[in-house]
This record gives structure tokens, sequence and C-alpha cells, in this order.
């Protein structure tokens, strides 16, 4: 019986613990499994707060939602003047300021496709920012003062 070389069995065994490793998922510690349990279950009983729901809705809101919000504020107060009475001036002024408010953070913004409440997600592979996108103008003059300042 031909016996096998040592590094062939140790080779083997490298690979049965290499494959074990790929299909491995840790075991939840007791304690997390019990906190995970009562929030599920405080969620699934009472459902998001009445806060948690208004925020949820209003970080749905888009900016040209909020600029339409505006200009219609302003039409209805314009049109409907004489019916609000002193409102109508209140109403006109409210849309102004959501349709200037929409208006400067769609050009803080760069014209991109964002929501009121949406926050900036830094895209990052093994702890470095992953950037696709040239720098804005913004960034251009900050890193400008940036080298400005060190001289």
């Amino acid at each position: 019986m031909p016996q096998q070389n040592p590094p062939d069995k140790i080779q083997r065994e490298i690979e049965e613990l290499l494959d074990k490793l790929d299909t491995f998922v840790p075991e939840e510690r007791l304690a997390a499994k019990i906190r995970n349990r009562r929030k599920e279950r405080r969620r699934a009983d009472t459902g998001p707060g009445p806060v948690e729901r208004v925020t949820r809705r209003l970080s749905q809101i888009s900016l040209g939602q909020l600029m339409l919000a505006g200009l219609a504020l302003m039409l209805i107060g314009w049109l409907f003047d004489d019916a609000l009475g002193s409102w109508g001036t209140w109403v006109t002024l409210a849309g102004l300021a959501l349709t200037i408010l929409a208006f400067v953070l769609s050009l803080m913004t760069g014209g991109a496709r964002t929501t009121v409440g949406a926050r900036h997600v830094q895209k990052r592979w093994r702890g470095q920012i992953i950037e696709y996108s040239e720098p804005s103008r913004m960034d251009r003059i900050k890193e400008w003062f940036r080298r400005r300042g060190r001289s």
C-alpha cells in the first residue's frame, strides 16, 4: 500500500478548512439574541411612532415637489387673497419661502436628484472612499483655500 506524501495530506486539510470557512456563520451571542427579540416584539406590537412616521414621510419629499408646493402656495395666496383675508399674504410669503428654499438646496446639491432628508452616503472599499465623479466647484474652491492656508 503506497503511503501518501505528508504535504498532500496537509494541503487537503487546508483546503477542507478553507471550504468550511466559506460556509461558516458565527453564532450570535445570547444577550444579543434576547435584545433583538425584544426590539422585534416592541416594533411588531406598537409599530413606528408618530414622529417616526412623519419624519419618514417628510424624508421622501423631493426638492422638485417642495418647489411645486411653494409655487402652488404662492398661486393660491395670490388668487384667493380676498377670500383668505390677512392669511392670503402669509400663504403667499410661505410659498415664496418654500420655493426659494428648494431652489437654494438644489443649487447646493449640484443638481443631483435628492430628497429633503437625504443623507450623503459615502461608498467605501477597504477603508478608502470611492468617488466616481469629478469634484464640484465648491469642493475645488475649498481645496484651493486649504492649499493657500498651508503656504
